[in-house]
């Protein structure tokens, strides 16, 4: 038994003989002998059919088409922030001209904005007014300003997501409903 289990394997045709390592051919001879086909492809020494495409011409479309959609989504993203800077330019040009924070404002206001409770200070007649509802908020790149009514409609008919709604403050009162069948 001196044959190896490789030998015995080819013997009974279970195993395939190893492919002889192809020499590395000198630079000089690699140049001289053409390696690439017509299409700017490796020679793989078999032709497609006609009507199919290579794997690299199917990789090249695939990575055309996936820097489309890049430039696409990059495009549709620009678009979106010019419009967003605009709406803002815009919403800002009316809470610099009609902004009513003042600086002594001293009372703690916390609304509810964004799923967050949010804190503003203001002065006890702007607390008052707030609450009564004469006056309201609108949210401009991180800060709130109050403003009248109507410019914070004017600011809700540009962008409804930049006005704080208080009127739901206004409805709960803060007590709950006792259920029929609790006993006391």
């Amino acid at each position: 038994m001196s044959d190896s289990l490789q030998d015995q394997l080819l013997s009974l045709g279970l195993a395939k003989d190893k492919p002889k390592k192809q020499r590395k051919q000198s630079p000089r001879k690699a140049a001289q002998t053409p390696s690439k086909k017509a299409g700017g492809g490796r020679a793989t020494g078999r032709r497609e059919p006609p009507g199919e495409m290579s794997l690299e011409q199917a990789y090249a479309l695939k990575k055309r088409e996936e820097q489309q959609q890049a430039d696409q989504a990059r495009k549709k993203k620009q678009a979106e922030d010019r419009q967003r800077r605009l709406l803002n330019n815009q919403i800002r040009e009316i809470v610099k001209a009609h902004r009513l924070n003042s600086k002594e404002g001293e009372v703690p206001r916390n609304f509810m904005f964004r799923g967050r409770i949010r804190k503003i200070y203001v002065t006890p007649g702007q607390f008052k007014a707030l609450n009564g509802g004469e006056i309201g908020l609108a949210y401009l790149s991180g800060s709130y300003h109050l403003l009248a009514n109507e410019h914070c409609e004017a600011i809700k008919k540009l962008s409804a997501e930049h006005v704080v709604d208080l009127s739901h403050e206004a409805e709960d009162d803060g007590e709950f409903p006792v259920p029929d069948d609790l006993s006391w």
